[in-house]
């Protein structure tokens, strides 16, 4: 076409997440001689991740200040009207969405507004997303109806796609695969990149410790109170080994874990390290990874923990097997399973080649799939389909 496409992709925040990322990294890569890039983002909005990829003018920003990442029912009826006036006014040809929330509202808006091509990015599961049995069903009830009018569903996992189409949403919609981008150069070799030493001083960590790594918002979906229960386990186990479990991200949740590690005596073990922008530096120190998520698209951090070179225990959940091969790279377990959780630490505690395997096994695993050309490469090729189908026609 002569003229520029017209995109928007629409996300409820840009914060730390594996959707931002991917988000942000494909606004940067798809070309702008071909495309004219809008992002409509909520309040939650960091400035600093944003910059850090995108460059000034590559993306106009749109801020709406009431899409908040959960439900709100004062706030979301203006979203959905704020969304419409400025699909009406922007004209676009393509809508992409990206979270849970605004893929349903960005969805009704388009289709209210006649958006041509209408595209859901799949990040992560919907299923079971409350603790309300009437609100998961409104969830999928909304899903199914938005899926009526959505050309085209982006899922970062085999797995998520065929959920989707189990439960007979978008069942005229095309389906693609496409394995999230990332930069997985800093992860390789970390332990001569890093004065280990220096590391472990800092988080006053002894030399001889086993340390277990977490890499995860502090919030419930995310099922740390499990992780700390299988650590509990695993120290009155193994009394007399000095184990370390240190915790890296922010969230809602922060106060009531630190209290429960407090309560059960375990504040000199497990530390809070909070939000950090070098988990890779965290990375040179740990001996496996861990991750107790209860719904995730496909975690990016077990992408890096498998180029690292470190194994991973993770709750068998979603896109999480197409990442960690039981007993290959890692440990797969059934999910809230704590015992099972805790024993599969130990295992590792006292297999020292175990561990070795298993990580350079992960590092094969990842080489050369995850980059961030393949990633923008194919959704340029889905944008460009669907141009032909839908507006060249």
């Amino acid at each position: 076409m002569i003229r520029k496409i017209k995109v928007v992709h629409v996300i409820s925040r840009i914060f730390s997440g594996g959707a931002e990322e991917n988000t942000l990294y494909t606004l940067k890569g798809l070309d702008k001689q071909k495309y004219s890039i809008d992002l409509i983002v909520g309040n939650e909005f960091n400035q600093g991740l944003f910059k850090s990829i995108i460059k000034d003018k590559e993306v106009n920003i749109i801020q709406i200040k009431e899409l908040k990442g959960s439900l709100n029912f004062f706030y979301d009826p203006i979203v959905l009207y704020k969304l419409i006036k400025i699909f009406k006014r922007k004209k676009y040809d393509i809508l992409h969405t990206h979270s849970i929330k605004t893929g349903i509202l960005g969805r009704i808006a388009a289709k209210y507004v006649g958006i041509p091509i209408i595209i859901c990015g799949l990040h992560g599961s919907p299923f079971q997303a409350f603790y309300s049995k009437i609100l998961n069903w409104a969830l999928i009830y909304f899903e199914k109806l938005t899926g009526k009018f959505t050309d085209a569903y982006i899922s970062v996992s085999d797995i998520l796609s065929k959920k989707y189409k189990k439960e007979k949403i978008g069942i005229n919609s095309k389906y693609f695969t496409v394995l999230s981008g990332m930069d997985l150069s800093k992860f390789i070799n970390l332990k001569n990149k890093f004065d280990i030493n220096e590391v472990k001083k800092e988080f006053n960590i002894c030399s001889d410790a086993f340390i277990i790594g977490n890499t995860a918002r502090l919030e419930g979906v995310k099922g740390h109170k499990y992780l700390l229960q299988a650590f509990k386990m695993v120290k009155e186990i193994k009394k007399d080994r000095n184990i370390v479990l240190i915790i890296v991200g922010e969230g809602k949740e922060k106060n009531h874990l630190v209290e429960y590690v407090k309560k059960v005596g375990l504040e000199n073990q497990v530390i809070f390290a909070g939000y950090r922008e070098d988990i890779e530096r965290i990375m040179s120190i740990i001996d496996i990874f861990t991750l107790s998520s209860l719904r995730e698209g496909l975690p990016r951090v077990l992408v890096q923990a498998s180029a690292a070179g470190i194994p991973s225990i993770a709750f068998k959940v979603d896109g999480v097997p197409e990442i960690v091969k039981d007993n290959y790279n890692g440990f797969l377990i059934e999910p809230k399973d704590i015992r099972g959780f805790a024993e599969k630490i130990i295992q590792y505690i006292d297999k020292q080649e175990l561990i070795r395997l298993h990580g350079e096994n992960g590092r094969s695993l990842v080489q050369g799939k995850w980059t961030i050309e393949n990633m923008v490469n194919q959704v340029d090729e889905i944008y460009q389909q669907l141009i032909q189908e839908k507006i060249k026609r």
